[in-house]
């Protein structure tokens, strides 16, 4: 299957991972856009809905010194 400038989708991709939780599935992957340039995209599916956020190499460190904080405070409950 063809997609965007002429890479195919496996190309484009360069890690995957996939987290069960009940009903919703969590999809983590690592992709190369045409710019040569990486980003991680994390969908969220339930049923026939998807959300997905895309993380860009350059906030990546940011978004996880973030996520980190988060999850600590959560832990302290």
């Amino acid at each position: 299957m063809k997609k965007g400038g002429g890479y195919t989708v496996e190309r484009q991709r360069l890690y995957s991972k996939t987290l069960r939780a009940g009903k919703r599935t969590y999809y983590f992957d690592v992709k190369k856009g045409r710019d040569g340039s990486t980003y991680l995209v994390i969908t969220e599916q339930k049923d026939d809905k998807r959300n997905r956020l895309m993380i860009f190499e350059d906030r990546v460190e940011e978004f996880v010194s973030l996520l980190k904080e988060a999850v600590d405070k959560m832990k302290e409950r």
